[in-house]
Protein backbone atom coordinates (compact mmCIF):
# COMPACT_ATOMS: atom_id res chain seq x y z
CA UNK A 1 0.00 0.00 0.00
CA UNK A 2 1.23 3.39 -0.84
CA UNK A 3 2.15 5.80 1.86
CA UNK A 4 0.72 8.94 0.30
CA UNK A 5 -2.96 7.85 0.33
CA UNK A 6 -2.62 6.90 4.03
CA UNK A 7 -1.29 10.29 4.93
CA UNK A 8 -4.10 11.98 3.03
CA UNK A 9 -6.69 9.75 4.80
CA UNK A 10 -5.28 10.51 8.24
CA UNK A 11 -5.21 14.21 7.53
CA UNK A 12 -8.84 14.11 6.35
CA UNK A 13 -9.94 12.34 9.52
CA UNK A 14 -8.06 14.82 11.71
CA UNK A 15 -9.54 17.77 9.84
CA UNK A 16 -13.04 16.35 10.19
CA UNK A 17 -12.62 15.84 13.96
CA UNK A 18 -11.28 19.37 14.40
CA UNK A 19 -14.18 20.77 12.40
CA UNK A 20 -16.67 18.89 14.61
CA UNK A 21 -15.10 20.25 17.77
CA UNK A 22 -15.11 23.80 16.42
CA UNK A 23 -18.75 23.47 15.38
CA UNK A 24 -19.75 22.12 18.81
CA UNK A 25 -17.96 24.95 20.56
CA UNK A 26 -19.67 27.51 18.35
CA UNK A 27 -23.11 26.00 19.01
CA UNK A 28 -22.71 26.02 22.87
CA UNK A 29 -24.69 28.91 24.55
CA UNK A 30 -22.67 31.55 26.38
CA UNK A 31 -22.38 31.19 30.19
CA UNK A 32 -24.82 33.28 32.33
CA UNK A 33 -23.59 36.60 33.57
CA UNK A 34 -23.25 36.73 37.39
CA UNK A 35 -23.99 40.12 38.91
CA UNK A 36 -22.57 40.69 42.40
CA UNK A 37 -24.41 43.27 44.50
CA UNK A 38 -23.17 44.46 47.85
CA UNK A 39 -25.83 44.29 50.62
CA UNK A 40 -25.23 46.03 53.95
CA UNK A 41 -24.97 43.61 56.87
CA UNK A 42 -28.01 43.51 59.20
CA UNK A 43 -27.29 43.00 62.90
CA UNK A 44 -29.19 40.07 64.49
CA UNK A 45 -31.92 41.11 66.96
CA UNK A 46 -31.46 39.61 70.46
CA UNK A 47 -34.08 37.01 71.39
CA UNK A 48 -36.55 38.10 74.08
CA UNK A 49 -38.95 36.24 76.39
CA UNK A 50 -41.91 37.35 78.51
CA UNK A 51 -41.16 37.33 82.23
CA UNK A 52 -43.62 37.85 85.11
CA UNK A 53 -42.76 41.03 87.06
CA UNK A 54 -44.26 43.39 89.65
CA UNK A 55 -45.90 46.65 88.63
CA UNK A 56 -45.13 48.21 92.04
CA UNK A 57 -42.83 47.58 94.96
CA UNK A 58 -43.92 45.14 97.71
CA UNK A 59 -42.76 44.69 101.30
CA UNK A 60 -41.78 41.54 103.15
CA UNK A 61 -44.85 39.48 103.98
CA UNK A 62 -47.12 41.09 101.39
CA UNK A 63 -49.45 38.76 99.52
CA UNK A 64 -49.27 38.49 95.74
CA UNK A 65 -52.54 39.33 93.96
CA UNK A 66 -53.49 39.82 90.33
CA UNK A 67 -53.27 43.62 90.62
CA UNK A 68 -49.52 43.39 91.35
CA UNK A 69 -48.57 41.30 88.29
CA UNK A 70 -47.48 42.34 84.82
CA UNK A 71 -45.52 40.72 81.96
CA UNK A 72 -42.37 42.30 80.52
CA UNK A 73 -40.22 41.53 77.49
CA UNK A 74 -36.63 40.84 78.61
CA UNK A 75 -33.53 39.53 76.76
CA UNK A 76 -33.42 35.76 76.95
CA UNK A 77 -29.75 35.70 77.91
CA UNK A 78 -30.47 37.74 81.06
CA UNK A 79 -33.30 35.57 82.44
CA UNK A 80 -32.64 33.03 85.21
CA UNK A 81 -34.11 29.55 85.31
CA UNK A 82 -36.06 30.18 88.55
CA UNK A 83 -37.94 33.15 87.10
CA UNK A 84 -41.46 32.75 85.70
CA UNK A 85 -41.40 32.62 81.88
CA UNK A 86 -44.38 32.04 79.57
CA UNK A 87 -44.57 31.58 75.82
CA UNK A 88 -48.35 31.52 75.41
CA UNK A 89 -51.44 33.19 76.82
CA UNK A 90 -52.61 29.96 78.47
CA UNK A 91 -49.25 29.52 80.20
CA UNK A 92 -49.30 33.11 81.44
CA UNK A 93 -52.76 32.58 82.89
CA UNK A 94 -51.66 29.36 84.59
CA UNK A 95 -48.60 30.96 86.21
CA UNK A 96 -50.63 33.92 87.49
CA UNK A 97 -53.09 31.57 89.19
CA UNK A 98 -50.27 29.41 90.54
CA UNK A 99 -48.59 32.19 92.52
CA UNK A 100 -51.79 34.02 93.55
CA UNK A 101 -51.91 34.27 97.35
CA UNK A 102 -48.20 33.61 97.81
CA UNK A 103 -46.23 35.77 100.22
CA UNK A 104 -42.83 37.34 99.58
CA UNK A 105 -39.77 36.55 101.69
CA UNK A 106 -37.98 39.79 100.72
CA UNK A 107 -38.94 43.30 99.71
CA UNK A 108 -39.12 43.61 95.91
CA UNK A 109 -38.91 46.71 93.72
CA UNK A 110 -41.30 47.65 90.95
CA UNK A 111 -40.42 45.93 87.67
CA UNK A 112 -38.36 43.23 89.38
CA UNK A 113 -38.82 39.71 87.91
CA UNK A 114 -40.52 37.26 90.25
CA UNK A 115 -38.55 34.13 91.12
CA UNK A 116 -39.91 31.04 92.84
CA UNK A 117 -37.44 30.94 95.79
CA UNK A 118 -38.77 34.34 96.95
CA UNK A 119 -42.37 33.11 97.27
CA UNK A 120 -43.99 31.07 100.05
CA UNK A 121 -47.48 29.59 99.86
CA UNK A 122 -49.82 28.70 102.72
CA UNK A 123 -48.75 25.35 104.16
CA UNK A 124 -45.13 25.63 103.04
CA UNK A 125 -42.28 25.64 105.61
CA UNK A 126 -41.56 29.17 106.79
CA UNK A 127 -45.02 30.51 105.94
CA UNK A 128 -45.96 31.53 109.50
CA UNK A 129 -42.65 33.26 110.20
CA UNK A 130 -43.09 35.24 106.97
CA UNK A 131 -46.71 36.22 107.59
CA UNK A 132 -46.11 37.37 111.20
CA UNK A 133 -46.38 41.12 111.69
CA UNK A 134 -43.35 42.93 113.17
CA UNK A 135 -43.32 42.75 116.96
CA UNK A 136 -45.70 39.78 117.05
CA UNK A 137 -45.23 36.18 118.16
CA UNK A 138 -46.98 32.93 117.20
CA UNK A 139 -48.27 30.95 120.20
CA UNK A 140 -50.24 27.71 120.12
CA UNK A 141 -52.89 26.91 122.72
CA UNK A 142 -54.88 23.69 123.19
CA UNK A 143 -58.42 23.75 121.91
CA UNK A 144 -61.38 21.45 121.33
CA UNK A 145 -64.44 21.38 119.10
CA UNK A 146 -66.37 23.31 121.74
CA UNK A 147 -63.66 25.81 122.61
CA UNK A 148 -63.14 26.58 118.90
CA UNK A 149 -66.86 27.30 118.34
CA UNK A 150 -67.70 23.87 116.93
CA UNK A 151 -64.88 24.14 114.42
CA UNK A 152 -66.31 27.29 112.79
CA UNK A 153 -63.26 29.39 113.66
CA UNK A 154 -60.73 29.29 110.82
CA UNK A 155 -57.31 30.73 110.07
CA UNK A 156 -57.49 34.46 109.40
CA UNK A 157 -60.33 35.12 111.86
CA UNK A 158 -59.88 37.43 114.85
CA UNK A 159 -60.80 36.20 118.32
CA UNK A 160 -60.76 36.99 122.01
CA UNK A 161 -59.36 34.44 124.47
CA UNK A 162 -61.36 33.60 127.60
CA UNK A 163 -59.75 31.85 130.57
CA UNK A 164 -62.07 29.46 132.45
CA UNK A 165 -61.08 28.50 136.02
CA UNK A 166 -62.25 25.41 137.88
CA UNK A 167 -59.44 24.67 140.30
CA UNK A 168 -60.74 22.30 142.97
CA UNK A 169 -57.18 21.81 144.18
CA UNK A 170 -57.19 25.45 145.31
CA UNK A 171 -60.29 25.13 147.53
CA UNK A 172 -60.02 27.19 150.72
CA UNK A 173 -59.51 25.67 154.10
CA UNK A 174 -62.45 24.24 156.04
CA UNK A 175 -62.80 27.40 158.16
CA UNK A 176 -64.16 29.12 155.04
CA UNK A 177 -67.43 27.28 154.34
CA UNK A 178 -69.59 27.46 151.23
CA UNK A 179 -66.77 28.77 149.06
CA UNK A 180 -66.21 25.79 146.75
CA UNK A 181 -68.14 27.19 143.80
CA UNK A 182 -66.63 30.63 144.14
CA UNK A 183 -63.50 29.22 142.45
CA UNK A 184 -65.44 28.96 139.19
CA UNK A 185 -64.57 32.09 137.21
CA UNK A 186 -63.96 33.31 133.66
CA UNK A 187 -62.06 36.27 132.28
CA UNK A 188 -61.13 37.60 128.83
CA UNK A 189 -57.36 37.85 129.00
CA UNK A 190 -56.46 38.56 125.34
CA UNK A 191 -58.40 40.75 122.91
CA UNK A 192 -58.60 40.92 119.12
CA UNK A 193 -55.83 38.56 118.01
CA UNK A 194 -55.53 36.87 114.63
CA UNK A 195 -55.77 33.09 114.23
CA UNK A 196 -52.79 31.92 112.18
CA UNK A 197 -53.57 28.21 112.06
CA UNK A 198 -55.81 25.50 113.45
CA UNK A 199 -53.67 22.43 113.99
CA UNK A 200 -51.38 22.74 110.93
CA UNK A 201 -54.01 24.22 108.60
CA UNK A 202 -53.09 27.77 107.56
CA UNK A 203 -55.48 28.15 104.62
CA UNK A 204 -57.62 31.21 105.14
CA UNK A 205 -54.88 33.73 105.89
CA UNK A 206 -53.91 34.27 102.27
CA UNK A 207 -56.42 35.73 99.78
CA UNK A 208 -58.25 33.04 97.90
CA UNK A 209 -58.54 32.91 94.13
CA UNK A 210 -62.04 32.65 92.69
CA UNK A 211 -62.62 29.38 90.80
CA UNK A 212 -62.49 29.57 87.04
CA UNK A 213 -65.81 29.77 85.28
CA UNK A 214 -66.71 26.53 83.54
CA UNK A 215 -68.11 26.45 80.03
CA UNK A 216 -71.87 26.28 79.45
CA UNK A 217 -71.61 22.64 78.34
CA UNK A 218 -69.68 21.64 81.47
CA UNK A 219 -72.18 23.46 83.69
CA UNK A 220 -75.08 21.65 82.02
CA UNK A 221 -73.40 18.28 82.57
CA UNK A 222 -72.71 19.09 86.21
CA UNK A 223 -76.31 20.19 86.79
CA UNK A 224 -77.67 17.03 85.16
CA UNK A 225 -75.47 14.88 87.41
CA UNK A 226 -76.55 16.76 90.50
CA UNK A 227 -80.20 15.90 89.89
CA UNK A 228 -79.47 12.17 89.98
CA UNK A 229 -77.06 12.08 92.90
CA UNK A 230 -78.51 12.02 96.39
CA UNK A 231 -77.68 14.85 98.75
CA UNK A 232 -74.79 13.83 100.96
CA UNK A 233 -75.05 13.98 104.70
CA UNK A 234 -73.75 16.98 106.64
CA UNK A 235 -69.97 16.58 107.01
CA UNK A 236 -68.80 15.96 110.56
CA UNK A 237 -67.30 18.81 112.53
CA UNK A 238 -63.53 18.71 112.31
CA UNK A 239 -61.76 18.09 115.57
CA UNK A 240 -59.18 20.74 116.37
CA UNK A 241 -56.50 20.12 118.96
CA UNK A 242 -54.58 23.41 118.82
CA UNK A 243 -54.92 26.98 117.64
CA UNK A 244 -51.94 29.17 116.74
CA UNK A 245 -52.45 32.88 117.48
CA UNK A 246 -50.60 36.05 116.53
CA UNK A 247 -50.00 37.93 119.80
CA UNK A 248 -47.64 40.41 121.39
CA UNK A 249 -44.80 39.14 123.63
CA UNK A 250 -46.78 40.21 126.74
CA UNK A 251 -49.86 38.35 125.52
CA UNK A 252 -47.71 35.30 124.80
CA UNK A 253 -46.57 35.22 128.44
CA UNK A 254 -50.17 35.66 129.61
CA UNK A 255 -51.36 32.74 127.50
CA UNK A 256 -48.48 30.52 128.58
CA UNK A 257 -49.50 30.97 132.21
CA UNK A 258 -53.24 30.83 131.57
CA UNK A 259 -53.19 27.47 129.80
CA UNK A 260 -51.63 25.98 132.95
CA UNK A 261 -54.22 27.58 135.24
CA UNK A 262 -57.40 26.58 133.40
CA UNK A 263 -59.02 26.00 130.03
CA UNK A 264 -59.06 28.51 127.17
CA UNK A 265 -62.06 29.42 125.00
CA UNK A 266 -61.95 31.18 121.61
CA UNK A 267 -64.55 33.94 121.20
CA UNK A 268 -64.99 34.81 117.52
CA UNK A 269 -65.09 38.52 116.64
CA UNK A 270 -67.13 39.91 113.77
CA UNK A 271 -65.66 41.53 110.68
CA UNK A 272 -67.40 44.81 111.52
CA UNK A 273 -65.86 44.90 115.00
CA UNK A 274 -63.67 47.89 115.64
CA UNK A 275 -59.96 47.21 115.34
CA UNK A 276 -59.22 49.13 118.57
CA UNK A 277 -59.38 46.76 121.52
CA UNK A 278 -58.49 47.33 125.19
CA UNK A 279 -54.91 46.41 126.02
CA UNK A 280 -55.65 45.25 129.57
CA UNK A 281 -57.56 42.15 130.63
CA UNK A 282 -61.22 42.64 131.48
CA UNK A 283 -62.63 42.09 134.95
CA UNK A 284 -63.28 38.50 136.00
CA UNK A 285 -66.76 37.00 135.92
CA UNK A 286 -67.47 34.64 138.83
CA UNK A 287 -70.21 32.14 139.37
CA UNK A 288 -72.27 34.40 141.62
CA UNK A 289 -72.18 37.05 138.85
CA UNK A 290 -74.00 34.59 136.58
CA UNK A 291 -76.41 32.93 139.00
CA UNK A 292 -77.07 32.91 142.73
CA UNK A 293 -78.31 29.31 142.72
CA UNK A 294 -74.99 28.06 144.05
CA UNK A 295 -73.97 31.25 145.79
CA UNK A 296 -72.54 31.26 149.26
CA UNK A 297 -74.73 31.91 152.26
CA UNK A 298 -75.15 35.57 153.33
CA UNK A 299 -72.15 36.72 155.24
CA UNK A 300 -69.95 33.82 154.07
CA UNK A 301 -66.55 34.64 152.62
CA UNK A 302 -66.16 34.28 148.87
CA UNK A 303 -62.85 33.23 147.28
CA UNK A 304 -61.48 35.35 144.44
CA UNK A 305 -58.78 33.95 142.16
CA UNK A 306 -56.41 36.29 140.29
CA UNK A 307 -53.16 34.89 139.04
CA UNK A 308 -51.79 32.55 141.70
CA UNK A 309 -53.28 34.53 144.59
CA UNK A 310 -56.53 33.53 146.32
CA UNK A 311 -58.25 36.18 148.47
CA UNK A 312 -61.54 36.11 150.38
CA UNK A 313 -64.15 38.79 150.72
CA UNK A 314 -67.67 39.13 152.07
CA UNK A 315 -70.60 39.32 149.68
CA UNK A 316 -71.95 42.28 151.63
CA UNK A 317 -68.77 44.18 150.93
CA UNK A 318 -69.15 43.78 147.16
CA UNK A 319 -70.89 46.60 145.27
Amino acid sequence: MKTRPLILLAGAITLAAASALVARALMRPPPPVTIVKEVPAVSAQPQTVRVLTLNRSVDIGEFITSELLSWKELPADGVHADQLIATSEAERHRLEREIFGSITRNALEAGAPISRPLLVKAGDPGFLSTVLQPGKRAVSIPTTVVSSNAGLVSAGDRVDIILNLNRTDLEPASEHPNSTFSLLAAQTIVHNVRVLALDSVTQGIAPELAPEEASTEESAKRNSRSTTVAVSATPPVKRRESATLEVSPEEAERLALAREAGTLQLALRGLRETAHAPSLASSATRLHDVSNVMGAAPGSPVASYRGTTVTYEQLADRP
